[in-house]
């Protein structure tokens, strides 16, 4: 009874998102438990995380790389943690999907840079598997998909990027981002918050949608696709044309967190960019029966879900972390002194 009461009056406390990711978790962790197909959403806020040297470099050698010091190229130590988490995200997502090893997991890239897994696997309900990852100010988010190709993008708000510069002043800089139909629409939004949240999904649903295709830069510019957004800011409705064109067969998805906008694509096999065709040859089913294509497209798209860098680890590395991580706590832990009292303490 007690479980019972002090459970009921916590899930109390919780707000609606806070409800939703909490069945988003249960659920993957049922459809995990179960063998089901899953497609993941996950995010990492790295702005309460301030990791020191040993503890980058003990997450570095976890995740192979064919360039392991990409990471410490970065002056910033914010960069280097949005990168290292990437990385760290995109092994554990491959390891809870397919069930592959952290030193088996190979990624390539594509010629606009996308990344692809390399590794074959014989998981018969993700013959397509294919991931993507963004990151942005406090976030670091991933998404997967089983049969369409996916892209993923996060927004931070204007005021929380490297250049914190108004709304006008994007507008001024970079109108060739957004059509003038777009620009009207973001600048009828009312206020100047209101207009950088407008702003803010545009983008972001743009860069969801050159990473899905994988030709990024390649595609000038952005807007060339023109997206539409209707519906309730809780239940957006986004559309984009291509050139003029409807492209009804792209779905996206778009979700509000702390500010922060996330995007996420989805689209047929087909519509990658794939200059040398590695990454195409990794897909077993490139070319999809229209019923099941129709189903992949229009699939709940699932919340995103919270972890930890904990959490992104195998298991066979997390007691060497914790210790790692406990004993740097334990050095930078103030010292106490202590001084001779009366009774000899």
């Amino acid at each position: 009874i007690f479980f019972r009461v002090y459970f009921f009056s916590t899930y109390q406390m919780l707000d609606f998102d806070e409800l939703e990711e909490l069945e988003a978790l249960a659920e993957e962790r049922d459809r995990l438990s179960s063998g089901q197909p899953i497609c993941l959403r996950w995010l990492v806020d790295v702005s309460g995380w301030e990791p020191s040297d040993a503890e980058i470099d003990f997450l570095i050698d976890l995740v192979p790389s064919d360039n392991p010091d990409q990471v410490k190229k970065y002056k910033l130590r914010d960069d280097q943690k949005r990168s290292l988490v990437g990385r760290l995200l995109t092994h554990a997502a491959v390891a809870t999907v397919l069930g592959i090893p952290y030193r088996e997991i190979s990624i390539g890239r594509t010629k606009g840079r996308k990344p692809f897994l390399c590794t074959p696997h014989n998981v018969d309900w993700a013959p397509n598997f294919n991931f993507n990852i963004s990151h942005e100010g406090r976030y670091v988010a991933l998404a997967t998909e089983n049969l369409c190709v996916v892209g993923v993008d996060v927004a931070a708000p204007l005021s929380q990027r490297k250049r914190n510069q108004s709304v006008p002043e994007f507008f001024a800089t970079l109108e060739t981002v957004c059509s003038p139909r777009e620009c009207n629409d973001i600048r009828k939004q009312g206020s100047e918050e209101l207009q950088s949240g407008a702003f803010q999904r545009h983008w972001s649903l743009k860069e969801a949608f050159v990473k899905a295709r994988g030709d990024g830069l390649a595609f000038d510019p952005l807007s060339r696709a023109e997206f539409t957004i209707g519906g309730p800011l809780d239940a957006l409705e986004p559309r984009v044309c291509v050139d003029g064109q409807a492209r009804p067969e792209w779905n996206f998805f778009l979700e509000e967190r702390d500010g922060y906008w996330f995007s996420v694509s989805r689209a047929p096999p087909k519509a990658i960019i794939d200059a040398v065709g590695k990454f195409t040859r990794t897909l077993r089913r490139r070319s999809l029966a229209l019923d099941d294509l129709q189903k992949a497209l229009a699939a709940p798209n699932p919340k995103f879900v919270t972890k930890s860098v904990r959490d992104l680890l195998p298991a066979e590395a997390l007691r060497m972390y914790d210790e790692l991580v406990a004993e740097q706590d334990r050095e930078a832990a103030p010292s106490v002194l202590k001084y001779p009292t009366p009774w000899g303490g």
